[in-house]
């Protein structure tokens, strides 16, 4: 008898564990699984997951399932999909999948990664009214006049253009966040910001370090065996220490200066410091000050780096953009945001750099605390939902050759479909989807829309080349690094003024917008 309930008891035992990584009834289809792996064995290039992807959408169809052990990972290679799936089941998608390393190099508040709280709810509502489209309507001013700082520094400097955009897009992310400005390419501190930003980024490639959530007991190794635990520890101790100067010093100005600081000045550490909140709310707060600083500037700065890169590949686009700008704005000054909504084909081009080389492929995946249906398929509780974007943009059936650089695309269809399609798209794929779309969209939009227009106003863009080979960089794009927020590899270009004219007018306006940036210069 005993031996009959051991060999039930074994039996058992093996079903279990050979049912562990197959696909569930119900799941949408997706690569064939082995017992235990499911598919961990066919994703081992992390490199070119966002083309895996690709590949799997269009075998699989618009949502498809993958198996990663005993957890449920659901792709959505749609706008259709992400609408109905993500946008519209928002409570139910708007976690994140629990991250062991991101909570142990954030201290559990990094706003992009946290999983859904109260607390984390609260936060999101303070940001989203600090970053209303009337807030960022108040703050173009600043914008303004840091991009007259960018134009300035290429036109004296054009050979070290991509520190001057780094320099900018990280300035207008600390004037928003902290009301501190960054003036110098050379500043120790912008260095020492992004050395700490891509050691943290780093830890959460897939690959880098075993995957920790999949295989808990990887957890309980001793530390000199897990070498995470000291770069975990590293990364929070330096965004500690980068938050808590800043963010004190934010509340300072705020105690000194009160009612004092104009609205388009106050920054969002310094409107946090005026709240009533408990040690733990403030701790989340000023973190978000630094997640803040870190979205605004690796994000923008891969818009413009590629917007450059393409503007030297492709001239015949940028010298139609010009004469755009050209007939509306003319030689004697700059272009202002308000002129962006009467330079179609400029708005097109910034919508093409975005769709063909978005700086986030894959996005930030979603976590479901509850099931949802869709179409004949059920997406589970429990699941982590990619949002595919990069196959959403490159899709044949949607784009006509969606590998072709093609701005004029945007000018057929507003999403630059193919004509006539009706595919629930919209333009924000590349800030998210549901209750976690980012939260600064209108700004980075601002800072993409002003910067294009200014740069395309001032200067001629040509000649591309790999740093590393002297070779011309070709209209493929192939060129780009797959860290977690993607851009180009380093490249040179020859960046020229197009006439003295504009060499005195941005010199004038560089000069005019001193006054208004010593405010933040502490």
């Amino acid at each position: 008898m005993i031996s009959l309930l051991l060999s039930v008891v074994v039996i058992g035992c093996l079903l279990h564990l050979l049912s562990i990584g197959r696909r569930e009834r119900g799941l949408p289809p997706g690569p064939p699984t082995v017992p235990l792996l499911g598919n961990i064995h066919l994703l081992l290039n992390f490199e070119q997951m966002h083309l895996k992807f690709m590949e799997w959408s269009r075998q699989y169809g618009e949502v498809f399932s993958i198996k990663i052990g005993s957890t449920t990972m659901v792709v959505l290679s749609s706008p259709t999909a992400i609408k109905e799936i993500v946008d519209k089941n928002s409570w139910a998608a708007n976690s994140r999948p629990v991250n062991y390393l991101a909570g142990l190099a954030a201290g559990g508040y990094h706003i992009l990664f946290a999983a859904d709280t109260p607390l984390l709810r609260n936060l999101r509502k303070a940001i989203a009214r600090f970053f209303s489209p009337a807030n960022t309507l108040r703050r173009v001013s600043i914008q303004a006049a840091e991009s007259t700082q960018l134009l300035h520094e290429l036109m004296t400097q054009p050979e070290d253009f991509a520190n001057s955009i780094q320099r900018y897009t990280h300035s207008i992310a600390m004037i928003t966040s902290y009301g501190q400005r960054v003036s110098s390419l050379t500043s120790p501190k912008m260095q020492g910001f992004y050395q700490t930003l891509h050691r943290f980024l780093h830890i959460l490639l897939p690959g880098v370090y075993p995957p920790l959530d999949l295989v808990p007991a990887l957890k309980y190794l001793p530390e000199r065996w897990a070498p995470w635990l000291a770069a975990c520890r590293r990364s929070k101790s330096e965004t500690a220490a980068f938050h808590l100067e800043h963010s004190s010093a934010a509340a300072g100005r705020a105690e000194k200066h009160g009612d004092d600081i104009p609205a388009e000045g106050e920054s969002f550490m310094s409107s946090v410091s005026k709240m009533r909140l408990s040690q733990e709310e403030y701790d989340a707060y000023s973190y978000t000050g630094f997640s803040l600083v870190e979205a605004g500037s690796d994000t923008s700065a891969a818009f413009l780096l590629s917007l450059v890169l393409i503007l030297a590949v492709y001239p015949e686009r940028q010298e139609r953009a010009r004469r755009e700008i050209e007939a509306v704005v003319g030689a004697a000054r700059l272009p202002e945001l308000a002129d962006f909504k009467h330079l179609p084909f400029v708005e097109a081009l910034v919508k093409e750099v975005i769709r063909i080389r978005p700086a986030f492929p894959m996005g930030i995946p979603h976590f479901t605390t509850e099931e949802i249906r869709y179409k004949n398929y059920v997406v589970p509780k429990d699941a982590t939902v990619v949002l595919n974007t990069y196959s959403v943009f490159h899709n044949p059936d949607i784009s006509e050759e969606p590998e072709v650089f093609r701005p004029e695309r945007f000018m057929l269809s507003e999403h630059g479909t193919r004509p006539g399609m009706h595919t629930g798209f919209r333009d924000n794929f590349l800030f998210g989807a549901g209750r976690r779309i980012c939260p600064g969209q209108s700004v980075a939009q601002a800072t993409m829309q002003l910067t294009t227009m200014r740069l395309l106003w001032a200067f001629s863009f040509s000649a591309a080349v790999d740093l590393k080979t002297g070779r011309a960089i070709g209209r493929e794009l192939d060129f780009y690094d797959h860290e977690f927020v993607v851009m180009p590899h380093a490249f040179e270009c020859v960046i020229q003024l197009r006439s003295c004219e504009q060499r005195d007018v941005v010199a004038q306006a560089s000069n005019d917008a001193r006054s208004l940036l010593r405010q933040y210069e502490h």
